[in-house]
């Protein structure tokens, strides 16, 4: 079985993200900050998940950018998908993207599309389409 970490402070948007992956085949754990979700994957190893769905803000003292660098420092590897509320405003995505780009996120995802049910996966390239499932991502990646 494939595992996945969400790590989001809001129930909501972690249910359906859960729910989301699930039907894809997913074992799906949960964190509630930065802090638990970086002890979830140093303590199950490196490998253990090979995606990761995070929120960069959360209201506590270790957010998702703070435990991504960590776990890139540590040697994590996986796919990074962040969903983020931020990202939401169309003329905010190609500055997200450019800001994102060279940290090691793979997708950013419009938390309006993770409300209603329809994600949308944003490549970190910069003029690249939107995926509409996650199928997509991984057959292109070695999960394939």
């Amino acid at each position: 079985m494939k595992n996945l970490l969400i790590v989001d402070d809001n129930d909501k948007y972690a249910r359906i993200l859960g729910e989301y992956f699930e039907k894809l085949g997913y074992s799906i754990e949960r964190a509630l900050d930065g802090k638990t979700g970086y002890e979830a994957v140093t303590g199950r190893g490196m490998d253990h998940f090979q995606v990761i769905v995070t929120d960069i803000t959360m209201e506590t003292q270790m957010a998702g950018m703070t435990m991504l660098k960590r776990l890139y420092k540590d040697g994590y590897r996986g796919i990074v998908v962040v969903a983020s509320t931020g990202f939401d405003v169309p003329l905010a995505r190609p500055i997200t993207r450019m800001f994102f780009s060279g940290i090691g996120i793979d997708y950013l995802v419009p938390k309006t599309t993770v409300l209603s049910g329809k994600l949308e996966f944003f490549p970190m390239a910069l003029f690249s389409r939107p995926l509409l499932d996650f199928r997509e991502i991984e057959s292109n990646t070695k999960m394939a």
